[in-house]
C-alpha cells in the first residue's frame, strides 16, 4: 500500500486526504492546528499536530519513506518554501505543491521533481471547457501536446460503430474506453464494432489540435 503525506489541511488538503483514503492509500495528515486534524481522523491512518517547518520533525514523521508528499499551506507561501527545501534535503523524490499565484508557480517550477497543483486554475479551465462545449464532460491535459477528453457523442455518431465513426482515421483521436450508462459499465479499449449509443460517454486521447476540431462539432 502506497503512503502519502499531506502537509496542511486547508479545504483542498482535507478533500484530498479523504479522496485518497477512499482509494485505499495510506494517508498521514500533518497540520499545526488540532481542530483540522480532528476533521480528518476518521479517514486517515495517522494525524499529526506539529510545525512541519522543522526538518527533524519531518524526518520523525517519515517523509523520506513516503511515496509522495503534498504541501498545501493556503496563503503561507514562505512556509511552503521552507518545507519544500527540507523535503528535498531529506531525499523526498515526489513532491506536489498547491500554488497560490503565478509567481509562486514560477518559483516551484525551478525545483526538480516537484509538481504544481493550481486548483483554482484547473477548476476554472474545466468549467470554461464545459460552458463552451456542453458535450465535454471533462478535459485532462497530459502535456502541451496531448490530452484526454470525456466526450458525449453528437447525433451524427449515434448508431454507428466506433469503426464506422472514423474517429481514428478522420479525427485522429483514439477511443480508450466507453462509459456506458445503460447498462452501467465501462469498456476499456472497446472493439471497433461497438455501437455508439446516445447514453455513452467516449473517453478519447489525442493531440490537442485534433480534440479541438472534434469539440467544434458540439457547437456547430
Amino acid at each position: 500500500m502506497k503512503t502519502f503525506i499531506i502537509i496542511g489541511l486547508s479545504s483542498f488538503g482535507r478533500y484530498l486526504a479523504q479522496f485518497l483514503s477512499e482509494k485505499s492509500f495510506n494517508i498521514i495528515a500533518v497540520d499545526n492546528e488540532e481542530s483540522r486534524i480532528n476533521q480528518v481522523k476518521a479517514f486517515v491512518s495517522k494525524g499529526i499536530v506539529t510545525d512541519a517547518k522543522d526538518v527533524e520533525t519531518l524526518q520523525k514523521i517519515g517523509v523520506q519513506n513516503a511515496d509522495g508528499v503534498v504541501v498545501s499551506l493556503g496563503e503561507k507561501v514562505d512556509d511552503s518554501m521552507v518545507i519544500i527545501y527540507h523535503l528535498k534535503q531529506l531525499g523526498v523524490k515526489t513532491i506536489y505543491v498547491k500554488v497560490l499565484n503565478d509567481d509562486h508557480a514560477k518559483i516551484i517550477n525551478l525545483i526538480k521533481d516537484t509538481e504544481i497543483i493550481f486548483p483554482e486554475w484547473d477548476s476554472a479551465f474545466k468549467l470554461a471547457q464545459r460552458i463552451g462545449n456542453p458535450n465535454i464532460l471533462d478535459f485532462v491535459p497530459l502535456s502541451e501536446e496531448y490530452s484526454i477528453l470525456d466526450w458525449v457523442p453528437t447525433a451524427n455518431f449515434i448508431g454507428k460503430s466506433i469503426g464506422e465513426s472514423e474517429l481514428k482515421e478522420k479525427y485522429k483521436v483514439m477511443v480508450i474506453s466507453v462509459e456506458e450508462t445503460l447498462p452501467n459499465r465501462t469498456k476499456l479499449i472497446p472493439r471497433s464494432n461497438h455501437i455508439i449509443k446516445e447514453s455513452d460517454v467516449l473517453v478519447l486521447i489525442g493531440r490537442n489540435e485534433d480534440l479541438d476540431e472534434l469539440k467544434k462539432l458540439n457547437i456547430s
